[in-house]
């Protein structure tokens, strides 16, 4: 895969400095009905469908619980679409990172979310159809002609075609992931020969400080650990490093994998002024992340009070903050290529 540029670590070390709603992209046009063999199977929208549960404050979707325990409400949906504007900035405007032709004639976007990153692709090559799928519908109904929104459980059997998608695209849904190695045969079955998958996940049992400012008994990790237990508890690993992700795709029949590994900060501390203006934006996405992450997994599956999430979270949120105590997360953005 010669075309993949050489794999990129964004630091090394990162330096701290002294003490001291992204919109989603529409269009007023109606979407049209995916257009493919197997559209009657597709599950329709029912009140079923549509319903919601509140619990400590915030929205979720009934259909995904049990299976993604993070909210759907708009608080929610205004820190996945800050996430995306995070990663325009990480990667220097690009969607993705691997070696595309301009309008690749189909591609999935799993776990969509708001749908923000299959909008931009789909208004980016305007001859593409572009599928984005999800538990929850939270994305806009009037959308671009070439792009579409289906409600489906990535971790059923897909209804899609064999050999189909030149792309497919996976970013940050690995709390709704229980097998992975079932997760990437499916890809793999539905790419198309020569067709790529991207995944983007980051470290979920541990943040990372290189300086010594995060002491060990800092409730990020109190945090982190809490974190784990529930995830184990749900049936999710938390323990997934990009060895893993890279074995496993290789056992599904991947090849020329590329791993770009990113070390993400939280807060305004790192000195070079971009990782400082990337650190900022992850400060402000992790205020309302902990609580999304945290609340519903905590309580459910980790056995602890509503309060004691709370004032943890509140914790957190002050020590981010602060930017006393200089962390960042594992961020593995790989590349994949299924062979021909």
């Amino acid at each position: 895969m010669a075309c993949v540029p050489t794999p990129v670590f964004l630091a090394n070390r990162l330096t701290a400095i002294e003490p001291g709603r992204h919109p989603r992209s529409t269009t007023a046009q109606s979407t049209k009905s995916i257009e493919h063999a197997l559209e009657a199977e597709t599950q329709s929208l029912t009140e079923s469908i549509l319903e919601h549960v509140y619990e400590n404050g915030r929205r979720y979707h009934r259909q995904s619980q049990g299976k993604y325990e993070l909210p759907s409400d708009e608080t929610e949906q205004d820190r996945l679409d800050m996430t995306h504007a995070f990663f325009l900035e990480l990667l220097d405007g690009k969607l993705n990172l691997a070696p595309l032709t301009r309008d690749p004639p189909n591609v999935l976007d799993c776990g969509t979310g708001t749908g923000i990153w299959a909008l931009d692709f789909g208004d980016k090559n305007p001859d593409s159809t572009v599928i984005g799928v999800d538990l929850a519908p939270i994305q806009p109904i009037w959308v671009a002609p070439n792009v579409h929104f289906e409600l489906d459980d990535l971790e059923k059997e897909w209804l899609y075609p064999e050999d189909h998608f030149d792309l497919i695209h996976s970013r940050h849904i690995a709390v709704g992931i229980k097998d992975w190695q079932h997760y990437m045969y499916q890809m793999y079955k539905h790419c198309k020969c020569g067709g790529y998958v991207e995944i983007a996940e980051h470290s979920l049992e541990s943040l990372y400080c290189d300086d010594g400012t995060m002491p060990p008994d800092s409730v990020l990790n109190k945090y982190m650990a809490t974190l784990a237990t529930s995830l184990e508890k749900m049936g999710v690993s938390p323990h997934h490093k990009l060895a893993d992700y890279k074995r496993m795709l290789t056992a599904a029949g991947f090849v020329d994998i590329q791993a770009y590994v990113f070390k993400l900060p939280i807060g305004a501390w790192p000195k070079r002024p971009k990782l400082r203006r990337l650190g900022a934006i992850m400060c402000n996405i992790a205020v309302t992340g902990f609580e999304a992450y945290g609340k519903a997994l905590m309580t459910n599956y980790g056995g602890i009070a509503d309060k004691e999430v709370s004032d943890m979270i509140d914790d957190c949120v002050r020590v981010m903050y602060s930017a006393e105590q200089h962390v960042y997360i594992l961020h593995w953005h790989i590349v994949a290529r299924k062979p021909e």
